[in-house]
């Protein structure tokens, strides 16, 4: 009987924590589709509401059935109901990438309750049953500060890559946002700005110490702090200087149209400071501008009009990176001797300009090699006849 029990409930928490994480995935995939929306309409200035989706080609409105998020596009094949003109398949890759994400986010930071979070001691539990018992708080809140940064960032780079310029107004609500729910949430902010260093062994012999470090981090405090203050403030610093050094060949060119980079991504860096702090900012920056380098050194024999990603398609993915697996990817100043950690952050902020310089250099060379490439047109009307 006892074992029968054991097992009932053991089939109980599994149910609870697949429920969980197809909600995660459902519940990103509905925000992707929403996202689809901002991407095609705030940049032209429409409004988000009205008038109802509907096919581009016929104006008939897409009905509810037909508007569900991957499951609409599969259903219709890929084509209007009404005049079967092709929908593109870029909705349901953003629906895919939204939701995968936010199941993602879900399994790294609440799931494990906070193991993959840098500078902050995780939960003894994992799954749904710290959830249930009211023990993810903090780190509830955490996720959707993260999710939010990531949709704006993605919509971002999805603007700029249909060559329009990201409206001000999805940048100004998130920073809007980062700063005032930032400023007066502390645990938003598990990565403080100024790290106390405290020898290993005190950690290891103090049993009271060894039993802080596994409490658990629940509760949420509301209230400004000094300390949130100065992460806050840091971050921001940070993330104008690392967008600086990462956009410096678009802020300092003259023909920006010649340029890898796009404008406002110097202002995805500033939101990634604010929302992570100075520490994280750098590994952003750093992996962005790597990623960035090896793209265009493997496609500087390919047309440009065949390889249109911006630059801030690398910061999608180096910010999903850094929110999934932080642990493993940050490197704080208690984690080696404090020559070596500034000789480590000098050398990634130092990479960061080399690196987007040498990805525009070879740009620019690929553009003017194509420019060599164009046959002249001939003009008719200018041949001499006799």
């Amino acid at each position: 009987m006892q074992l029968m029990l054991e097992y009932s409930a053991s089939i109980n928490w599994w149910v609870l924590e697949v429920f969980t994480a197809v909600w995660c995935f459902v519940l990103g995939s509905v925000i992707g589709s929403f996202l689809n929306v901002v991407i095609y309409r705030m940049p032209l200035g429409l409004s988000l509401s009205k008038p109802k989706s509907r096919c581009p080609m016929c104006e008939t409105p897409i009905s509810t059935r037909d508007n569900l998020p991957i499951l609409g596009w599969l259903l219709l094949k890929g084509r209007c109901r009404n005049c079967q003109a092709p929908i593109s398949i870029r909705y349901p890759i953003v629906e895919v990438l939204v939701g995968v994400f936010f199941l993602l986010l879900y399994w790294s930071l609440v799931y494990s309750g906070g193991r993959f979070l840098p500078y902050r001691f995780p939960n003894r539990e994992w799954g749904a049953y710290q959830i249930i018992m009211g023990r993810t708080w903090d780190l509830i809140a955490l996720y959707v500060y993260y999710c939010y940064l990531f949709v704006v960032v993605l919509a971002a780079a999805y603007i700029q890559f249909d060559r329009q310029t990201i409206p001000r107004r999805l940048l100004l609500w998130c920073f809007l946002f980062g700063i005032l729910i930032g400023a007066f949430i502390p645990e938003l902010h598990p990565v403080p700005a100024v790290i106390s260093v405290q020898p290993d062994s005190v950690s290891v012999v103090l049993n009271e110490v060894v039993l802080t470090k596994t409490t658990y981090h629940s509760s949420l405090h509301w209230g400004v702090e000094k300390q949130t203050l100065i992460t806050l403030g840091c971050g921001l610093v940070y993330g104008m200087i690392i967008g600086f050094l990462f956009t410096w060949p678009f802020l300092l060119q003259k023909e920006k149209s010649k340029c890898v980079f796009q404008p406002k991504t110097f202002f995805l860096l500033i939101l990634i400071g604010l929302y992570l702090g100075w520490q994280q900012v750098i590994t952003v920056g750093f992996l962005a501008a790597f990623c960035l380098a090896c793209s265009e050194l493997f496609s500087r024999n390919q047309r440009s009009e065949y390889y249109r990603l911006p630059a801030s398609t690398f910061l999608v993915v180096a910010l999903a990176m850094q929110m999934l697996l932080g642990k493993y990817l940050t490197v704080l100043s208690h984690d080696m001797e404090t020559s070596f950690y500034l000789i480590f952050m000098g050398a990634q902020i130092t990479a960061i300009p080399i690196l987007t310089g040498f990805a525009q250099h070879i740009y620019h060379n690929r553009e003017f090699q194509e420019t060599l490439q164009d046959p002249i047109p001939f003009d008719e009307t200018s041949t001499i006849t006799s």
